[in-house]
């Protein structure tokens, strides 16, 4: 790769380095395996008590004294968990690097938390998971990530998290929290003695098992969709919402197609279902697709809200034009990509934040060719109108597709699925 250095330490840690000279700090993130999708009934919720625990006290430093070294060296520490990661970014001046490296090894060190620790950090989920309110987007999410070992949300529920026991946390912690299960990103403005002393300092940390503690299991009825995956929700007023899914075969569609053809589709003002619905049908107040990915799986998104009466209309003329795009699709679209991605590549060079989670998340699917600029442009310069029809084909077709609804009975009555089994027949 031209743009990012990657190293497989001896402990299987990866290492990715986006050297940017011209920026002025340094960002590192690290990324680390686990979240819902590898969770159980008993443990679910962990990984994210997990991300909120480091908070409280990091590898022998209490909170206090991790806040006074955060507070000196003039920035913060960000976490979050994902459905099959969890992820912390900082970013530093360069002369903060050794400080910052130091409190990433932390992260391994394996000290467990307090009693009091963990009833503390607890109290805090339970007041997040309380103010939660389900909703249809995260209930489509937890349908696409069903497995044959369940579901469960990202925070887990409070009967989980109260129940939890010390030894669950700590041998998760130990799963998750191994060389072997990370990845650690620098990006920015670092010099060539910098990668080799994180090289050195990453490599003494050893690993807890053997093994390395998790697999990504396949979504259920991954690329083999039909009328049985739809969801509609009922929901008494506001506006129906519709969420069109459409499984991506990695193996049978390059990433780029799939990133132009979303492009293409619903993600800008130039595209094509913005431009019908929005700007001459004016069916909708907008309209977006997108590329959502957990892990090594991805599916291209299509979601819009609408007023309930022009529900059934905006479902028909979405559908009728997703068929044209399996037919034909004009040469300038692909011009138009070409222009974008080359603004996007380009500036994203200039954020330490976005180059380091372009990297990060990469690597989390398995692939960090992915996150380098110049093998895009390449496939970029290389593809052809014939190679998004292709991807068209291969993407839009009921095997992919899953239907999510939700809309008031009382404004839309009868039974839909007739109405989404005609749908899936365009295609």
């Amino acid at each position: 790769m031209s743009a990012i250095r990657e190293h497989e330490l001896q402990n299987g840690m990866t290492l990715l380095c986006w050297q940017q000279k011209h920026l002025h700090g340094i960002c590192f993130g690290l990324y680390l395996k686990g979240g819902p999708i590898y969770e159980t009934e008993e443990s679910q919720g962990v990984s994210h008590l997990l991300e909120h625990l480091c908070f409280r006290a990091l590898g022998g430093l209490s909170h206090d004294a991790l806040q006074k070294e955060l507070n000196r060296m003039g920035t913060e520490l960000d976490g979050m968990t994902a459905a099959e990661a969890l992820a912390f970014h900082m970013t530093v001046l360069p002369r903060h690097f050794d400080a910052a490296l130091d409190l990433f090894t932390r992260f391994f060190a394996r000290t467990p938390w307090t009693a009091d620790q963990i009833a503390r950090e607890k109290q805090v989920v339970l007041r997040q998971i309380e103010q939660q309110e389900a909703d249809f987007d995260t209930a489509v999410d937890e349908s696409w990530r069903m497995t044959p070992g369940g579901v469960f949300p990202r925070m887990g529920t409070a009967e989980a998290i109260a129940a939890m026991d010390e030894f669950t946390i700590f041998n998760w912690q130990q799963l998750i929290f191994q060389p072997q299960n990370a990845c650690l990103v620098l990006a920015g403005n670092f010099s060539d003695g910098m990668e080799d002393a994180a090289i050195e300092a990453l490599s003494e940390l050893t690993n807890s098992s053997d093994e390395p503690p998790f697999e990504q299991p396949v979504p259920l009825g991954f690329t083999l969709r039909d009328a049985e995956s739809d969801l509609i929700m009922d929901e008494e007023g506001g506006q129906a919402c519709v969420h069109l899914a459409f499984d991506v075969d990695n193996d049978a569609v390059p990433l780029l197609s799939a990133q132009v053809l979303d492009m293409a589709t619903g993600g800008g003002c130039d595209s094509l279902l913005f431009q019908a619905l929005r700007e001459d049908e004016a069916l909708v107040a907008e309209i977006e697709s997108f590329l959502q990915e957990t892990g090594a799986f991805r599916r291209l998104v299509i979601r819009w809200d609408v007023r309930q009466e022009y529900l059934i209309e905006s479902l028909r003329k979405v559908f009728a034009y997703l068929r044209r795009l399996t037919v034909y699709i004009r040469p300038a679209r692909l011009e138009q990509a070409r222009a974008m991605f080359a603004t996007a590549n380009t500036l994203v060079q200039d954020s330490v934040t976005e180059l380091n989670e372009l990297a990060g998340w990469a690597w989390v699917s398995g692939d960090v060719s992915a996150a380098d600029p110049d093998a895009q442009s390449i496939q970029l310069a290389d593809m052809t109108p014939e190679d998004l029809l292709d991807a068209a084909q291969t993407i839009f077709k009921p095997a992919n597709l899953t239907i999510s609804i939700q809309r008031d009975p009382a404004l839309v009555p009868g039974d839909l699925r007739p109405l989404l089994a005609s749908l899936r027949d365009v295609l």
